[in-house]
């Protein structure tokens, strides 16, 4: 039986725990197949520590009413609790910032520390401290997975390091935030930015507050951490122009339209003939014939430029509560599976 423990109980931990809940009751159940949750710790909805297993099912068909009473228990230094409780495996879910990567560092690092795996889906760490984390990884011998940071439930991250061996990879580019992708679709179809942006919010796929979306700053984030993974270069926020597309207008829309080219946010990351890396986050005028034209609503690609394949693109999700789950879950297994 696997132990985990959710730090940070919002939308994509309960899109997980909806998996795992799912799997268990479908698949036959034998010694050390079982995903046990033993601990919530979330600093705004509350916390909950049941070594014998807590009760998912309940807990969420609460947070489905937005009732969160169960996590009644109230624990001020989640970074102590971490390193306490027993479990196999920490599910980093909490907030994300983006320009110091804090909380999230401080609980992987104390889950490191203290003997148990890590996986998330929050880009903050990895944008500023993605080497001393796995190498901290590394040191304590215990796996760091990642996969959910860059394109949700898409599997880039083991495209890359497993799919594409033997590869030079010289460019990666793409559309990696699903919201800024979705208002310009429906700006495509004469809708103003600000009722696209507001549709993208009901719809889930924006934050109450959209700034890292709109403007470029999670696009940021995973160039950072494209960097690190195919180029082994830590590259830092300073070092990448970023600009969003809240100032885009639907003339700008309509003028590229009338040419056949679409506005797309494009995030890019390379090697030039020198083997100094760089990266750009911003919008672009992208023709037909690029295969991230046709990619709208949600949806993410990512191109990969390499000497033998040329240009391979990766298309998926690239927002939503199961698709994101799907990716940790994913992780949780491989784990399981070592």
């Amino acid at each position: 039986m696997i132990k985990i423990v959710y730090v940070g109980f919002g939308i994509v931990s309960q899109g997980l725990a909806e998996i795992i809940l799912d799997v268990n009751a479908v698949l036959p159940i034998s010694k050390g197949t079982e995903i046990q949750t033993v601990g919530i710790l979330d600093t705004m909805k509350g916390c909950k520590i049941d070594a014998n297993g807590i009760n998912m099912q309940e807990i969420l068909n609460n947070a489905h009413k937005g009732d969160y009473s169960l996590l009644s228990e109230r624990i001020v230094d989640i970074t102590k609790a971490i390193e306490e409780i027993k479990a196999d495996i920490i599910i980093e879910a909490s907030f994300t910032d983006i320009k110091t990567g804090q909380p999230a560092i401080a609980h992987m690092e104390a889950a490191l520390n203290s003997g148990k795996h890590v996986v998330t889906t929050n880009k903050g760490p990895f944008a500023v401290a993605y080497q001393q984390i796995f190498n901290l990884a590394k040191k304590n011998n215990k796996t760091l997975a990642i996969e959910g940071t860059v394109m949700s439930g898409t599997p880039i991250i083991n495209v890359l390091n497993t799919g594409l061996v033997g590869a030079k990879i010289t460019e990666l580019s793409g559309i990696m935030n699903g919201t800024s992708n979705y208002i310009l679709t429906q700006m495509e179809l004469g809708m103003s930015y600000e009722k696209a942006l507001l549709q993208a919010q009901e719809l889930g796929y924006a934050e109450a507050n959209p700034k890292n979306d709109v403007e470029g700053l999670d696009t940021l984030a995973k160039v950072l951490i494209l960097a690190n993974v195919v180029f082994n270069t830590p590259l830092a926020h300073e070092d990448i122009a970023v600009q969003g597309i809240s100032k885009i207008t639907l003339s700008e829309i309509k003028e590229a339209s009338s040419k056949g080219m679409r506005w797309k946010l494009i995030g890019r990351v390379w090697k030039d003939s020198q083997h100094k890396v760089h990266g750009t986050v911003g919008p672009i005028m992208v023709p037909t014939s690029d295969s991230l034209y046709g990619i709208s609503g949600a949806s993410n690609a990512l191109k990969i430029t390499s000497d033998i394949l040329g240009d391979t693109t990766i298309i998926g999700a690239g927002a939503g509560k199961t698709e994101t789950g799907f990716a940790l879950y994913n992780d949780i297994i491989s784990i399981m599976n070592t």
